[in-house]
């Protein structure tokens, strides 16, 4: 899988990484682990960093991805998500995912510097 991810329960965090080439199905295997860890707690900050992603997000996997966000508010709830990416295409592709998926977090940045989002969550942290 090229979605790694750890939660860091001193920071109240989970740190996400992509790597490489990601499928939808991968995407949605990563909210399925996520909703039975038991280090998860409701509420915690996200950071998301796809700044080594490869993959090409098209409209219906942002949605697809949306719609998983916020099936089931009950069991996935998120604090703040700063989404950290390289390109673009992919930042636009992602403010759609923001605005689709928004019930699920309290508040969502999108950012170019890894730095910059770690400081807007307040802190930093490591995906590994």
């Amino acid at each position: 899988m090229t979605i790694h991810y750890r939660i860091d329960a001193s920071s109240n965090r989970i740190m996400t990484r992509v790597l490489g080439e990601v499928t939808i199905d991968e995407a949605l295997q990563h909210f399925d682990e996520l909703s039975v860890d038991p280090s998860y707690e409701p509420g915690m900050d996200a950071l998301l960093d796809l700044t080594d992603c490869e993959t090409l997000l098209d409209v219906d996997k942002i949605r697809t991805a949306a719609a998983r966000a916020t099936a089931d508010l009950s069991t996935l709830r998120f604090g703040r998500m700063a989404i950290v990416v390289a390109s673009e295409a992919l930042f636009g592709m992602l403010r759609m995912f923001h605005t689709l998926s928004e019930s699920a977090f309290s508040e969502v940045q999108i950012f170019r510097d890894r730095d910059e989002a770690l400081q807007w969550l307040g802190g930093s942290g490591s995906t590994h």
